[in-house]
Formats: structure tokens, sequence, C-alpha cells
């Protein structure tokens, strides 16, 4: 606890928290690169690989025409510039594993585009784990960066040895704690690009998805923990408000009593 404490002490130097707060940015980029792999992207990927040679000339399909998904990303309108390129377009297509039809007189040409297979969803996976570890790589060139700067800082004396090993250690546990966390978004973005077929194959994956349960767990019994009390909370109103509801209902009752026997009273 005391070297806790003294690790988080405030000293003069601005090299660890401005290579923590690199730290950070890194982890946040990583995460927001994860968002463009998708499953349903894969086969449209090898769609728009596709290549048609058209007067001797290896064309992309979408070098041929507009490539959308306007509705839905398993379903893609292909408009084809030059009509008279439409039904070789069509019949190409075809061959190559991708249901599509054409409406007469129609520039588009409509293709459903099949769930991708288990190869395609495990090479998701291994790209999930090659920006993983070039991302994890990056902190590492961010600490050896700034160590580099403090020794520098060291020999011409800005900083003593003290703030020098308190600067490094804040880093370090930056480190750790960050390069944990990459993994284990990588992880859970790899468990769900895969589901049922996702594995362990990183060194540390096994021990990280027991971290990754640990947390489901106890997310999901913080949410019942919510739900539970706001449904006492929600009793405990009601109560509240039957209980008024009946001192009201008791009060109004009892009010034309005490006047009818105050009109007796008088008569008498």
């Amino acid at each position: 606890m005391d070297e806790e404490n003294y690790i988080s002490s405030n000293v003069d130097e601005g090299y660890s928290p401005e290579a923590i707060a690199n730290m950070e940015n890194a982890l946040e980029e990583f995460a927001v690169s994860l968002l463009e792999i998708k499953p349903e992207d894969a086969n449209i990927a090898v769609f728009r690989g596709l290549k048609l040679t058209i007067q001797g000339r290896p064309r992309r399909l979408a070098e041929l025409g507009n490539v959308e998904s306007p509705d839905d990303p398993m379903k893609i309108e292909l408009m084809i510039y030059n009509k008279e390129q439409i039904e070789k377009v069509l019949e190409f297509i075809k061959q190559n594993g991708f249901p599509a039809k054409n409406e007469p007189g129609s520039q588009f040409i409509h293709i459903r585009v099949p769930k991708p297979s288990r190869m395609q969803l495990e090479e998701l996976g291994d790209e999930v784990i090659r920006r993983t570890n070039s991302a994890t790589t990056r902190l590492m060139k961010i600490k050896t960066n700034t160590g580099l700067r403090i020794r520098a800082a060291m020999e011409k004396e800005y900083i003593d040895q003290r703030i020098s090993g308190i600067a490094l250690k804040k880093i370090d546990n930056a480190l750790e704690r960050i390069t944990k966390e990459m993994k284990i978004i990588g992880i859970i973005k790899r468990k769900a690009i895969l589901g049922s077929f996702f594995k362990t194959i990183e060194r540390d994956d096994a021990d990280l998805v027991k971290v990754i349960n640990k947390r489901v767990k106890l997310e999901k019994d913080r949410i019942a923990k919510e739900n539970e009390l706001k449904i006492q909370k929600e009793a405990l109103e009601n109560e509240s408000q039957n209980k008024d509801d009946k001192d009201t209902n008791h009060l109004n009752n009892n009010t034309p009593q005490i006047g009818i026997e105050q009109n007796i009273s008088t008569n008498n």
C-alpha cells in the first residue's frame, strides 16, 4: 500500500501522463478499427474482387457498375453502366456462386450474398488477431520512446533518478493494464465473429476468456440487482400511494358525518 501511494503521488514529471494518454488513444483507435470488421462483409469483399474479362481486359465488377447494399448487407444492387454488358455480367456472377437476377429492361442486377463460410469467418478472426498484435506493439513503442526520453532527461539532469523511477513504474503499470484490455477487446470481437466456431489460439486467450466471463457475470448480477431494487422501490411507492388513498377516502367518508352531527346539535 505504501509503495502504491508512493508511485501514485504527485511528482514533477510530464513523461508518464503523456505516455499513458498516448496508450489510451491507441486503445480507443484499436477498438474503433475493429468496428469495420463485419462477418456479413466477407462475401461482399469477395464479390467486389471478382474480375470479368471485357474486351480482353480484366475488370472488377465495381468498375463495371455501381455496387450498393441500401437495405440489407446480404443483398447487393449492381447498376451496370453499359446495358450491353448486363447479360454477360449476370452470367458471370451466377457462375461464381452468387444467386442473381435481372428484370427485363432494368440496368440493375440483384444479387443475394451467401452467408460467410467457416473459413471466411476464421480469416476475419485472424485479421482481428493481427490488428491486436499490431496495437499492442504500438503500446510497446510508446513505452520505449518515452523511456529513451526519460533517460536523456536524466543524463541532462532535468530529472533525478527518483522521479525517473516513478515515471517508468507508472508507464509499466499502464502498459500492462491497457495491453490486457486490448487483448480482451480482441477476443470479444473474435467471439462475436466466430460464434460457435470460436476457439482459443493465443497463449493467454484461455485466461482472458475467464476474465471476460467473470465480467459478463458481474454485469448480469448488477443488472439483476438494479431491477430488483427498482421493483422494490415501485412496490414501496405503490404501497405508500395506496395508504394515502385509503387515508383520503377515510377522511372523505368521515367528513359528512361530522357535518350532520353539527347540524343536529344546532337544531336541538
